[in-house]
């Protein structure tokens, strides 16, 4: 049998109150942008460096790589590993 149970607090209530700030900040500031999020192995570093690739020059770009690191991952660098 199914039981539905009340959701009193959202555990991640601080991470959504920190995301919302974050995206207040970059409206502000006139910034698009985007968050990956995916397993590993998915192909977002993939993603990020043919994005970059292709609208370099047309765009002011950044990445910022806030993950943590797995074998695949540490071996390349979005955006050429140049400072944002």
């Amino acid at each position: 049998m199914t039981q539905r149970v009340p959701v009193i607090e959202r555990i991640l209530g601080a991470n959504d109150r920190l995301a919302a700030d974050n995206r207040a900040r970059l409206d502000a500031a006139g910034v698009f942008s985007l968050n990956f999020l995916a397993s590993p192995g998915a192909g977002k570093t993939s993603l990020v460096e043919q994005t970059v690739s292709r609208l370099a020059g047309r765009l002011r770009l950044a990445v910022i790589d806030g993950g943590g690191k797995t074998e695949s991952s540490g071996k390349k660098k979005p955006g050429g590993g140049k400072a944002a």
